[in-house]
């Protein structure tokens, strides 16, 4: 991250907006480019808000398309924030972060399985796998229309992650950056009943081979225990209540990350 950014990110500690002084207005703007969205798209809301965040930063932000992103003079310093599609188009190597990370297994709460689509029976529940996630909306397994389209959206032999159904009260994501929670936001169910602490800082301590900043998305069951729901990547993570300036200043760190994993020359150089 730009080091302008990062001390500008210390001001915002206590407050999310940033005083107009001297020392700011000589402050050198890099670039951040964030996805040109309909205002009535279900994901505007990220990108407003990464966009506020990234100008409270002190960047420059820049705004896009899917089509002129080839146009973009993309750098370490410069964080690219639009979805998985423009990720993957910046990044074609790029691999989800699983779900279900092997060192949270234990923070499950039940039983989850790869299967066959065709092997889902009623009642159960069932997701797409990490690089499949944008192919349909967990759910469970009925006579309902969406569950229909589904089923019928992918090969009866495509693999998908499949559990029993269990009574999850509430839904929360917290978002995690430099192993801390940053924020924690109610997102499904029951806004009045809220995690266990020591549970969810357990899961940010367990994961041990976690980016620079993740969602850990967590779940209340009937019997007040606090599992896992799964892990997502904060570099198209969607906001579900997070400020902009943290929320920006996430982006910008696993953008960093990801560049010195994918396109750094030395990381170019060890896939060729």
């Amino acid at each position: 991250m730009h080091p302008d950014a990062l001390e500008r990110l210390y001001q915002y500690q206590h407050h999310d907006s940033l005083p107009l002084t001297r020392r700011t207005c000589r402050v050198r703007r890099v670039q951040a480019y964030v996805l040109e969205a309909d205002p009535i798209h279900e994901n505007s809301v990220n990108y407003f808000a990464a966009a506020l965040g990234f100008h409270r930063l002190g960047y420059q932000v820049e705004r896009y398309r899917l089509s002129e992103l080839p146009l973009l003079r993309v750098s370490a310093e410069t964080p690219v924030f639009g979805g998985i599609q423009s990720i993957l188009r910046l990044f074609p190597a790029y691999r989800s972060l699983p779900h279900y990370p092997a060192e949270l297994a234990g923070f499950l709460g039940r039983e989850i399985q790869v299967k066959r689509l065709a092997d889902v029976k009623q009642g159960q529940f069932f997701k797409p796998l990490e690089q499949d996630h944008n192919k349909f909306a967990p759910m469970v397994l009925d006579d309902s229309v969406a569950a229909s389209i589904a089923v019928h959206s992918m090969e009866p032999d495509h693999r998908v992650y499949v559990s029993q159904e269990v009574s999850i009260l509430s839904e929360y994501r917290c978002y995690v950056h430099h192993g801390e929670a940053a924020a924690i936001h109610c997102y499904k169910g029951d806004v009045t009943i809220f995690p266990d602490r020591n549970a969810v800082l357990s899961m940010i301590e367990a994961y041990t081979s976690a980016p620079v900043a993740y969602g850990l998305d967590v779940g209340i069951l009937e019997s007040g225990e606090t599992v896992l729901i799964g892990v997502n990547d904060f570099c198209c993570l969607g906001n579900y209540g997070i400020r902009p300036t943290p929320y920006a200043f996430g982006i910008a760190s696993r953008w960093e990350q990801l560049w010195a994993q994918y396109r750094a020359p030395e990381a170019l150089q060890h896939r060729v």
